[in-house]
């Protein structure tokens, strides 16, 4: 059996980026051994192999940052990346790896240099960020060489879509490997069990300015002015971060209490959606959101900001700017209510299927 290296972000945590390891490693675990390096202790997804019957070995390597600004400085442009392709090395020639499937977005580039000095033909970099400009100078230097090290050292450039694809390898070649998503939990046999009046919103995200929770819960507050039955699900990651905490201080000081549900990061969110009339994702970035075609596949319909690229669009999107505000957010919501209540549609999520996943990614790791 063939053997493959998969570099993940940061660990196996119940999120996004971890979800598409374990995809993969479910697509191919009949061709290829897995070894996954994480950097982290968050192993959701490795139980969750563990408990279908996958084996995998999993490889941990934690950093230890400087405390000090230039120490940090050093650290980022030299230190880390020296450390992580000297350990690379070591692991290379201890192990046949036929692929290497790095996930760890621009900072795959000692691991990917160390590949190729060891004549591994398929170096795969996989973005699933749709990346932002950088403010400050030195870490738009830093990004820079990063970029421009990652895309030298890979054989193979995939993205989650082709805005994020465009965005990060600019005019080289590259595959769009969309995200799968799970038919057996997402599907038009997701009850609905809302009351005919009953609006509420669910937000599906880790619990971040990115993610934009705050503008969801001050277009709540907006729908509250013209309908009285209205909720949101607040579905993030566990624990209490100063973001997480700023929205609850929100809620509390507009008197929001007996409106927003706190859901902590589940692997039922299925079940969410069965008290669900539209899903929300008003994100400053976005690389590909799975929540938002798990919500189509559902029949759901979704208000999106128009940082989402429109390619998860399956007729069940409304692209909206989060410059209009939230009181605009608001009245489209509560325009489309009017118009549909807690009925829901019929999308088609085809492209999104694990099997045409499992068909591009075999193709990606041939060479």
């Amino acid at each position: 059996m063939k053997k493959a290296l998969i570099i993940a972000y940061n660990d196996l945590n119940n999120s996004g980026v971890p979800n598409v390891i374990y995809q993969s490693i479910k697509a191919l675990n009949k061709e290829y051994s897995f070894d996954v390096l994480v950097f982290g202790n968050d192993d959701y997804y490795y139980q969750k192999l563990k408990s279908e019957g996958i084996n995998i070995n999993l490889i941990k390597y934690l950093d230890e940052k400087p405390k000090s600004k230039l120490g940090r400085l050093f650290w980022w442009f030299y230190k880390m990346p020296h450390r992580h392709y000297l350990f690379i090395k070591k692991l290379l020639n201890k192990n046949n790896y036929s692929v290497i499937h790095s996930f760890k977005e621009y900072y795959s580039w000692p691991f990917l240099k160390a590949a190729k000095k060891a004549g591994i033909e398929k170096r795969i970099l996989h973005r699933n960020i749709n990346p932002d400009k950088p403010r400050r100078t030195i870490i738009k230097l830093l990004d820079f060489k990063n970029r421009r090290l990652s895309i030298k050292y890979a054989s193979t450039l995939v993205g989650v879509s082709e805005l994020c694809c465009k965005n990060a390898f600019r005019n080289k070649k590259f595959d769009v490997l969309y995200n799968s998503y799970d038919n057996q939990k997402y599907n038009m046999n997701v009850e609905n069990k809302l009351c005919n009046d009953e609006l509420v919103i669910t937000h599906v995200a880790s619990y971040n300015d990115n993610k934009n929770q705050l503008f969801s819960l001050q277009v709540l507050s907006e729908l509250r002015k013209i309908h009285s039955r209205v909720k949101i699900n607040l579905v993030g990651a566990n624990g209490i971060t100063d973001y997480s905490q700023k929205l609850k201080d929100y809620v509390r000081l507009n008197g929001l209490e007996e409106h927003v549900i706190f859901v902590d990061r589940t692997n039922n969110v299925e079940k969410i959606f069965e008290k669900t009339t539209f899903t929300i994702l008003p994100s400053f970035s976005e690389g590909l959101p799975l929540t938002i075609i798990e919500s189509q596949a559902c029949g759901i319909s979704v208000f999106a900001s128009d940082n989402v690229t429109n390619e998860i669009n399956c007729g069940g999107v409304t692209f909206l700017g989060i410059s209009k505000g939230p009181a605009y957010w608001a009245k489209y919501i509560y325009d489309a209510f009017l118009k549909q209540g807690n009925s829901r549609a019929i999308y088609n999520v085809e492209k999104f299927s694990f099997e045409k996943f499992t068909t591009q990614l075999i193709g990606l790791y041939k060479w």
